[in-house]
């Protein structure tokens, strides 16, 4: 190889890692705009409901137990008692024997400027058992036990999408659900003093409702000894997250519904329960929950910033393809000319976030390959002095957006895909290269501009 053709091969290397930039910069901006549509999203769900967690419910019984110290002294040679009272204040923690949880939810949307957040009205049902041991657990030991009013506590992670609290039914009785976790473990919820449940060993049977507004996701963190959930939403496409996934689910095009099975050797609620100290949070008993987001299979931001990865193999087989034109045509292109080309490509990239922002996914792509590859097909016509030649490399160009595009919805199978386009395009040039004589090639080639 000579060294003019040494040099253009070192210059078109170097053009092509130049051209990183600002495809690393288009890359940037779009974390940015994904940032800014976050926040947008959380200023809207800060005024609807954010991401919701429900755990409980459970009973909570706060009791004060007092006793007596004795201690002897001895005072002017006699021995005397010192009596001291003492008390504590403490809190006796009882998970519900079983819970039916039954969620219907509703989605729509909210926009702020041009971002739009997921958000849902769930209509929530819960029905159980509640089995108080006699004194509630609480052992017989030193001292006198005073108890506090006993009440039922359900954690609500963002208390301003509660629209509406059913009372609840225990037993033969009813009680109103007042504001207020009812119990420092919990960071917000609501609580229903039971003024009337007594201390000894009884099964009851409970039942409440509620309305509950949030944003993306819905939770429930299962503190009874044995959970089972039930959910119904209008979205055709949910994410299963958490530590407990669906024992079934059915997906379909007017949405989904699934069920869960949880027991008390998964969940250990009353374990959890025990653990937490008496005036505390306890952000362990939020943590184990089963959760469905309802979000986009392939969100917007994530699609773009995928398709923007691609930015180096654009460039990369377009300066080969026009290296390889130098060569085999002998029609000479100027590092400029190579420079325009992959601006252009990178161009493609920021027509796609820009567009993609006001108009459907793929009609801001179809209208992005447009603009791009009919300013290149044009442009290397001319740089080639053969039309034909423009419309072939414009249409090649097209073909290799159409891949891309197919690669973005194979969420799964992005990875395996583009591997096989890549060795495909490698087999490709290999085949049709196959007879080129290199050595004479490039000692025969005139120098280049």
């Amino acid at each position: 190889m000579d060294r003019s053709t040494a040099l253009k091969c070192a210059l078109v290397a170097l053009l092509a890692l130049v051209l990183l930039v600002p495809v690393s910069m288009i890359r940037d901006l779009i974390a940015e705009r994904q940032a800014r549509r976050n926040e947008a999203v959380g200023g809207i769900a800060l005024g609807w409901g954010q991401r919701q967690t429900i755990a409980g419910p459970y009973l909570v019984v706060p009791y004060e137990r007092t006793w007596t110290e004795v201690a002897q002294e001895i005072v002017d040679g006699k021995t005397r008692e010192r009596r001291t009272e003492r008390s504590e204040s403490l809190v006796a923690r009882l998970p519900a024997e079983s819970v039916r949880w039954k969620v219907d939810a509703a989605t729509s949307e909210r926009s702020r400027g041009i971002y739009r957040a997921r958000l849902y009205v769930a209509r929530i049902r819960a029905e159980g058992q509640l089995r108080v041991p006699a004194n509630f657990g609480v052992a017989e030991g030193k001292g006198r036990i005073k108890w506090g009013t006993p009440r039922l506590v359900l954690g609500v992670s963002d208390p301003r999408g509660l629209r509406s609290v059913s009372a609840l039914s225990l037993g033969a009785a009813a009680a109103e659900f007042a504001p207020g976790a009812g119990d420092p473990a919990l960071a917000a919820g609501i609580h229903a003093p039971l003024e009337t449940l007594a201390g000894e060993a009884q099964s009851l049977p409970f039942d409440f409702s509620l309305d509950l507004a949030g944003a993306e996701s819905i939770a429930i963190a299962p503190l009874a000894r044995d959970t089972f959930v039930a959910m119904r939403a209008d979205w055709p496409h949910p994410s299963f997250r958490g530590v407990f996934l669906p024992a079934r689910h059915e997906l379909g095009p007017d949405g989904f519904t699934a069920r869960w099975q949880v027991s008390r050797y998964a969940a250990q609620g009353a374990e959890r329960l025990a653990a937490c100290e008496r005036a505390k949070p306890c952000p362990q008993l939020g943590a184990q929950a089963l959760e469905a987001s309802f979000i986009e299979s392939a969100g917007l931001y994530q699609r773009l910033e995928r398709a923007s990865k691609y930015g180096f193999l654009f460039i990369g087989l377009t300066f080969a393809a026009f290296f390889l034109f130098e060569m085999l045509r002998r029609l000479p292109i100027h590092p400029v000319q190579y420079a325009l080309v992959g601006l252009a490509l990178a161009m493609f990239f920021l027509l796609l976030a820009a567009l993609s922002e006001h108009l459907a996914f793929a009609l801001a792509y179809a209208a992005a390959t447009l603009a791009c590859t009919g300013i290149v097909a044009v442009y290397v016509g001319y740089v080639l002095r053969n039309a034909r030649a423009g419309l072939a490399f414009g249409g090649a160009l097209g073909a290799l957006y159409g891949v891309l595009y197919m690669l973005l919805g194979a969420e799964d199978y992005a990875l395996l895909a583009g591997s096989v386009l890549l060795f495909g395009l490698l087999t490709a040039v290999m085949i049709a290269t196959r007879r080129v004589d290199w050595y004479h090639l490039t000692r025969a080639a005139a120098p280049l501009a």
